[in-house]
């Protein structure tokens, strides 16, 4: 029963992802003012967030790149939606790329390459990093599986319907793979080592252990997920941030950036440190491009 009403709001999200661009964006502005002045949804949580990351900023400023958030929040809603009946050629209009011969050489030394991002540009429509096939060669990563490492929804419903969301996106743009659980993910890269893949985890969230890697990380102590260490350490796979940055309203850019290699020693943690940085480097240049609006920082480390 709940495949067949997942199945009726992935028809009803369908309809209304076929409405021109600019109208979703119509809604957006809408739904934006309605969060911000009249709902005030988690206003103390997204302003406290920027105060403490950029000390240096006058409450004006703090005011301006909140209400600007506020749009791009709202943005991303509607665009992900629109994304749902929209071509891979409409949102490769939208999503530029550079920098694949990073991924590609990794992924032809060592077959398996963990892409870390963020919640930055709109990693719903990250997809669009996969190369036209009339460009892909047997070496590119888009003639081989992506994975997309997620944490299964507390509700089933939601988590099917996510999963048919995604699983339409890689039909979309003929690439092989899919979603693979958090929990699982380890053993599923175990079970297919000898083949060439791509698992792509969104590293930023805050973390729940209180034996997770600690970082400097705008301006204050932070928790990081220790996936991505985890995972390079014990399956000897090479580390690439994915950078994806709002250009303008509804575009965006992809670039890669290699972290590590299996073949050096960096020390403890070095992936999530570096990624930390870099992500914290990206913010810094952008700050509206970041998901504000999570509770990044409700433990306090020198407590826990």
């Amino acid at each position: 029963m709940r495949k067949f009403f997942a199945g009726v709001v992935c028809c009803f999200l369908y309809l209304i992802s076929l409405l021109p661009l600019g109208v979703h964006y119509f809604f957006s502005g809408i739904l934006a003012f309605i969060l911000r002045k009249i709902v005030r949804y988690r206003y103390s949580v997204i302003t406290t967030n920027i105060a403490r990351s950029f000390p240096q900023m006058k409450y004006p400023q703090i005011r301006q790149l909140t209400k600007r958030y506020y749009s791009y929040m709202c943005d991303l809603f509607f665009e992900s939606v629109w994304d749902y009946a929209h071509s891979a050629d409409a949102i490769r209009k939208r999503v530029s790329v550079s920098g694949v011969e990073v991924v590609d050489d990794l992924q032809k030394k060592y077959g398996h390459v963990l892409l870390v991002m963020g919640h930055c540009g709109n990693w719903e429509m990250v997809s669009g990093m996969m190369i036209p096939d009339k460009d892909r060669t047997p070496d590119s990563y888009s003639s081989n599986p992506t994975y997309m490492v997620y944490k299964a929804a507390e509700s089933d419903f939601s988590d099917i319907i996510f999963k048919k969301l995604r699983m339409h996106e890689y039909r979309k743009f003929h690439t092989l793979g899919g979603v693979v659980e958090s929990k699982q993910v380890l053993r599923h890269a175990l079970k297919n080592k000898d083949s060439k893949a791509i698992y792509i985890m969104i590293a930023d969230q805050n973390a729940i252990g209180k034996h997770d890697p600690i970082v400097d990380f705008l301006n204050q102590k932070t928790y990081m997920l220790p996936g991505p260490d985890f995972l390079a350490t014990r399956l000897k796979m090479p580390a690439v941030y994915l950078r994806m940055d709002m250009i303008s309203r509804g575009r965006y850019h992809i670039e890669y950036e290699k972290i590590s290699e299996p073949s050096e020693n960096r020390g403890e943690h070095y992936v999530t440190r570096e990624f930390a940085r870099l992500l914290e480097e990206d913010i810094k240049k952008n700050p509206v491009n970041w998901l504000w609006s999570h509770k990044r920082w409700k433990r306090n480390i020198e407590t826990d």
